[in-house]
């Protein structure tokens, strides 16, 4: 028996998954660490904790089989990372993560100096959240790492060096970055120029499935893999998701409620009307795109809410289900970390709205999931708006495990949705590059077909869709009528 193993560089978390032929999960890992904040809007990671994490749960996937039967080795990976590596490729300071938030100022200066560039290269307007940003961050405020740096790389690409000893990047991870030219497939010169950065800190790029360097023998030592073992180039986690939900061709949306929550669909072209709507990047089929709908911190309002005012997810979510829909007129915004789809805004902040002596924990908890909701609703109505076809909905994630917050997403999208049977779909997508890249699985189609596997159906009620459209015209109006006082208010 051959398998696949997929490695997922999560947010708190790095996961480990086994695939056999058959696309059946044989093998599974996990290993946590922490997240940390030195200071207000910083959100580091030290990446050997990522190397620790990986060795352990590499070793619990491993513990029922003969480590000589995995094929090929994929890795998927947070996105938006910037990891400051010397001649050695050893880090030279903690990893400033998507989360992290510092650098506002530099992107207001990227703006004024590549707005337009940004613009038709990237499709993005540059935010905080984007490897640039925190590149230019490093290099106004700590130039010393800057000018030690030998390479600038992406979290996984980092893990994948420490497991093949070769220095890589690839284009779907990089083309969430912002200084990545999503036409040309390469990184942006024109773009780096412009804003003073040495293109060459960007390692050399790969597509996602070629096979880009084999197991060390320290590497082998350290995980349970065998030396020689092919590893791909792998993905980031949301094109590995996308990849891990079968979202392979037009039609097919995923939505899934973890840390982040998101919204994606498959394109064969880029289209620039979704500019500052949606999130283009490089799907991990080669030469195909897509779109990316996402609100930051969608499920981790949730948990937010829990480890602040007790009690379990089971508990909160069935004092959320005792409450009526639309949670008698109160309404959450889930933006903790900033604003992403449509209109990315890091100043934006969450909140409550529509507080009365009647809510209680319940209605609070309702609308928590129904503001997560409300924002991932927004990411439909702008694929639509460039043309992209709807039409089977796939959910997955946390989000996915709750009766009442699936029966949410179905009529708040206001259609069928259909779970996604499988977990873990970033360390699923990265084990299906791994299985095509490693020859394990004939092509991408074979992949999905295998591993891919559904379950029930969620009906939409149709008096329950009704009344959450008006309520999603009320949500809509939230956002615009705060934007100023966002503005106004002094960085914190």
């Amino acid at each position: 028996m051959r398998c696949a193993l997929g490695i997922d560089l999560g947010t708190g978390s790095i996961k480990a998954v086994l695939l056999d032929e058959a696309g059946d999960l044989i093998g599974r890992g996990q290993a946590e660490y922490p997240l940390y904040k030195p200071h207000p809007r910083w959100v580091e990671q030290d990446p050997e904790d990522w190397w620790r994490g990986l060795c352990a749960s590499v070793h619990q996937a491993l513990a029922a089989i003969d480590p000589a039967q995995v094929a090929c080795v994929g890795l998927s990976g947070q996105i938006n990372g910037a990891v400051f590596v010397d001649s050695a490729v050893a880090p030279l300071q903690r990893v400033p993560i998507w989360l992290d938030h510092r650098s506002q100022a530099e992107c207001d200066w990227a703006e004024q100096r590549a707005g337009d560039l940004l613009r038709e290269r990237t499709l993005m307007r540059l935010g905080p959240v984007n490897t640039l940003a925190k590149v230019l961050w490093v290099k106004d405020h700590a130039a010393d790492v800057y000018q030690q740096s030998r390479w600038i790389m992406l979290p996984k690409d980092w893990l994948r060096y420490r497991l093949t000893g070769q220095v890589a990047a690839e284009v779907s991870d990089a083309s969430a970055t912002a200084a990545f030219d999503l036409y040309e497939r390469q990184w942006c010169g024109e773009i780096l120029a412009a804003l003073e950065v040495d293109v060459g800190l960007f390692p050399p790029l790969a597509n996602s499935p070629d096979v880009v360097g084999t197991i060390t023998q320290a590497a082998a030592a350290q995980t349970g893999l065998v030396a020689g073992t092919p590893v791909v180039a792998g993905g980031g986690d949301m094109p590995c998701m996308i990849l891990g939900a079968g979202v392979i061709e037009p039609g097919i949306i995923s939505l899934g409620i973890g840390t982040a929550a998101h919204a994606t669909a498959f394109a064969e072209t880029l289209d620039a009307r979704a500019f500052d709507k949606l999130w283009p990047m490089c799907h991990p089929i080669p030469g195909k795109y897509a779109w990316l709908g996402c609100s930051f911190t969608g499920g981790a309002s949730l948990k937010w809410f829990k480890e602040e005012f007790g009690g379990s997810y089971e508990a909160l979510t069935a004092a959320a289900a005792a409450v009526p829909a639309g949670a008698e007129g109160l309404f959450f915004m889930p933006w903790l970390e900033g604003r992403a789809t449509p209109r990315p805004d890091a100043r934006a902040r969450g909140g409550f709205v529509g507080l009365s002596l009647g809510h209680t924990k319940g209605h609070l908890v309702r609308a928590v999931l129904e503001g997560v909701v409300f924002d991932l609703r927004h990411s439909l109505d702008c694929f639509a708006a460039i043309g992209l076809p709807i039409g089977e909905l796939r959910i997955g994630e946390g989000g996915s495990h709750s009766a009442v917050w699936r029966q949410i997403q179905a009529d708040i999208l206001g259609r069928d949705v259909v779970r996604i049977a499988t977990d873990d779909l970033s360390a699923i997508g990265a084990a299906l590059l791994a299985g095509v890249g490693g020859g394990l699985y004939a092509d991408f189609a074979t992949a999905c077909q295998r591993t891919v596997k559904l379950a029930e159906t969620v009906r939409c009620d149709p008096e329950r869709v009704e009344y959450y459209q008006r309520a999603f015209e009320r949500y809509r109006r939230l956002y615009p009528a705060l934007r100023d006082w966002y503005r106004r208010q002094k960085a914190s």
